[in-house]
């Protein structure tokens, strides 16, 4: 188990590390985080008090001022420091994939998939966003309630909420789980969002006009999703850049934010009154790619969101996402982002190509997510979470076995008791009477009434047969041996 964990987690450490050490600039977000931190180190402990610098909750601003803190006593460099985080999440993120995989709920593919993930490198490792650390106690709240943590569950996701506020999108999947009761869901409820009122009630005190506009205002920025390829193709057709910020956008700000809201209210109904059979996982992913197809004003990082969910049962789709995210964040950091990935910006022509991978990646990508996103909540591909009905049976579908074996104890007493035979002729009837009973248990089970359709077994199904959130589906089992599923 430990020989199977320690390679991904190293070629996760090796790779993550070259990326930040060759990266060790202050430029785009790393500059942001240093600002903020001087400012909470030299002028005050409100990180909303700057203007359109900090649209995180505030548990992230004591790591950018730790980060700068520690440089100014020559303890490593800013971008090192405020990177270390984000490594230490991408690492822990692995070793939950592998652990996942260990108790056959993910692919043995995935923590080494993750550990090389092109996206997760340029995020975390060059970008310097921290979108890995509220993924990885999404995934962990995730892992929990399917052991049936639901306390432990609701705690590692008020922890995802209080890193970025996107987590709080999975808090209905998470709260009614397995057709819990609203009572269970309302405690679930309060574990996971009352922590992050706690954090956030100082900042409310003593600014709340500075709270909401920076954090509750905040509308995103152009640079990927539908809002994206339109301002690339704007630029494309008249060379002029239009600005990314919300408020150049909005008219595409408000129809973003109207449509995530409405789709994301019709997925939780659907699955809800049960008309969408999706377990937590799924519905979750299903949630995030919404998101990516619907909502306009993306930033670079929002790319990551969907890879580790994703990556749990990787198929064609996962590695059609993963090209066409790199491509568009390759150029993007190219073009937009002077300094992340290279010392010194682009000209000329080497621009002019970079540009054009960043419009092109951006539309590849939203057209893979809104392609994934439809095959997922297809009734036709996906009818039921029948893994994890088989594996977690619910009370209605254990009732009818258990009322069969009562009657069958009651039959057995009011049965009269069979004579003895006289001992002489036992040796003699010994054979015969082997026989017959096993032609009598034979007609028995012949004539046993099928289980009713309510009912399911206990037995897990092979891992061939599982259903995959990222892309698989279900299919049942035929007389043949059955393959890798594919999509």
């Amino acid at each position: 188990m430990r020989r199977a964990l320690l390679g991904p987690l190293l070629l996760a450490l090796a790779l993550r590390l070259f990326a930040v050490l060759a990266t060790d600039r202050v430029a785009a977000d790393v500059e942001r985080y240093q600002r903020v931190a001087g400012h909470l180190l030299d002028v005050s402990w409100n990180p909303y008090e700057t203007k359109r610098l900090y649209p995180y909750p505030p548990p992230w601003a004591a790591a950018e001022a730790a980060a700068e803190w520690l440089a100014r006593r020559g303890v490593g460099s800013f971008p090192v420091n405020v990177k270390l985080p984000v490594l230490a999440a991408d690492l822990l993120l692995v070793a939950l994939l592998a652990a996942a995989a260990r108790a056959g709920r993910a692919s043995p593919l995935a923590p080494w998939l993750y550990a090389a993930h092109p996206v997760s490198l340029l995020v975390g490792g060059v970008h310097g966003q921290f979108d890995a650390i509220p993924l990885l106690f999404l995934l962990l709240a995730t892992e929990a309630l399917l052991r049936g943590r639901r306390d432990a569950s609701a705690l590692a996701l008020a922890a995802a909420i209080a890193t970025k506020s996107f987590p709080v999108l999975a808090l209905p999947f998470l709260a009614f789980g397995t057709r819990e009761s609203w009572r269970s869901a309302a405690r679930y409820t309060a574990l996971a969002l009352g922590p992050v009122a706690l954090v956030l009630l100082p900042f409310a005190v003593a600014d709340f006009g500075a709270l909401r506009r920076e954090l509750f205002g905040y509308g995103g920025i152009a640079d990927f999703g539908w809002t994206g390829v339109l301002r690339g193709a704007e630029w494309l057709a008249t060379s002029a850049l239009p600005r990314s910020e919300a408020r150049f956008w909005p008219v595409a700000s408000f129809l973003s934010k109207a449509l995530v809201l409405a789709a994301w209210a019709g997925l939780v109904l659907a699955v809800r009154s049960g008309r969408l059979r999706l377990g937590a996982e799924r519905a979750i992913l299903v949630t995030l790619l919404a998101f990516s197809s619907l909502y306009g004003l993306q930033s670079a990082q929002y790319l990551l969101w969907a890879v580790p969910f994703g990556l749990l049962w990787p198929g064609r789709a996962a590695a059609l996402h993963a090209a066409a995210a790199t491509v568009g964040l390759m150029g993007f950091y190219l073009f937009l982002a002077p300094g992340t990935l290279l010392p010194a910006p682009l000209e000329g022509r080497a621009a002019l190509l970079a540009g054009r991978l960043w419009v092109g990646g951006a539309a590849a990508t939203l057209a893979v997510v809104v392609l994934v996103s439809r095959t997922l909540i297809a009734p036709d591909q996906f009818p039921a979470d029948v893994n994890r009905m088989a594996q977690a049976p619910s009370e209605t579908a254990q009732a009818p076995l258990v009322e069969r074996g009562l009657e069958r104890d009651k039959a057995a007493e009011k049965a009269p008791p069979a004579k003895e035979p006289a001992k002489s002729s036992l040796r003699l009837e010994a054979p015969m009477r082997r026989a017959n009973e096993v032609g009598a248990s034979k007609q028995a089970a012949e004539a046993a009434p099928a289980p009713p359709p309510s009912s399911v077994s206990t037995r897990p199904l092979p891992s061939a047969h599982r259903c995959r959130p990222w892309a698989i589906p279900f299919q049942p089992p035929s007389t043949s041996r059955p393959g890798p599923a594919t999509w």
